[in-house]
């Protein structure tokens, strides 16, 4: 299945484990679903992770790449 999810449910899927948006993250890192992903949302998040939760250039750095390896982008 195809999913996008919002900024939203990945701010809650990586900052707040165990819940049921690290279980939709999950089921993307185990291949049962796609995440499609575009730029504005990536954008978004890492914004939310810098201002909000603190998370310097090099976590979000790594964020944006586990995400982009994980998700197809679309535009």
């Amino acid at each position: 299945m195809k999913v996008v999810f919002d900024t939203n449910i990945l701010v809650s899927a990586l900052v707040f484990p165990g819940g049921r948006a690290e279980a939709a993250l999950l089921r993307i890192i185990e291949e049962h679903d796609q995440l499609l992903l575009s730029k504005p949302i990536l954008d978004e998040l890492l914004g939310v992770l810098a201002r909000k939760f603190s998370r310097d250039a090099e976590e979000l750095a790594r964020t944006a790449v586990l995400l982009s390896e994980l998700a197809l982008t679309v535009w």
